[in-house]
């Protein structure tokens, strides 16, 4: 089974091998960008997001074993651990009272039911994410003006009007569009089993 089939659960298993440095470094290399983007949205200095986020990950080493898919999906459990690692930096600058309150220091973290603010941000940064990687994938099968056409459609333009800047015929734009769409989806599906284990 090649690595890009592998399912997320398997490569969360071998994570927690901390012998395993190939899994760590591919589990790092698939939750880095977004564990950034979450702390930037809360407010952590730019400075600082390196080093908060050298919290998250040291905090998943020795934690990524204890995680259990079925009290919470991965990235529900992930998301807590980056916003505690978000609040102790908060609670280290003595200035910053308000943002500890706004992100959840007087919140029950256990109960992840009620989403505050930052839950429903992170569920939105999420599925931009996996669509972004799905489309980075999807670049890398289609050549010539497929993807153009597709991305042209979801800019809002009428397949008219594709057909015309591309000059491409009414029916190619439909075809195009199609295949895309279709490989984008199962590029999304494949994305998210190999990031949330089921």
């Amino acid at each position: 089974m090649s690595e890009q089939n592998q399912t997320r659960y398997t490569l969360l298993q071998r994570a927690c091998d901390l012998h395993d440095e190939q899994a760590w470094e591919e589990f790092v290399g698939h939750y880095r960008r977004f564990i950034f983007y979450i702390l930037q949205e809360m407010g952590v200095a730019a400075g600082d997001i390196e080093d908060v986020a050298q919290q998250v990950f040291l905090s998943l080493t020795k934690d990524l074993s204890r995680y259990d898919q079925s009290r919470a999906r991965f990235r529900t459990w992930l998301s807590t651990v980056i916003r505690n690692a978000a609040l102790v930096y908060f609670r280290k600058r003595k200035s910053s009272r308000e943002r500890i309150r706004i992100f959840g220091e007087e919140q029950n973290m256990e109960s992840l039911a009620q989403p505050s603010d930052i839950d429903q941000r992170i569920e939105q940064e999420w599925a931009a994410y996996v669509a972004n990687l799905a489309m980075m994938r999807v670049r890398e099968v289609f050549q010539g003006q497929a993807v153009e056409v597709f991305e042209l459609g979801l800019d809002g333009l009428s397949v008219t009007d594709i057909a015309e800047k591309t000059g491409l015929a009414v029916a190619s734009v439909y075809t195009l569009r199609k295949r895309v769409k279709k490989r984008l989806y199962l590029e999304i599906r494949a994305i998210v089993a190999e990031l949330e284990p089921s």
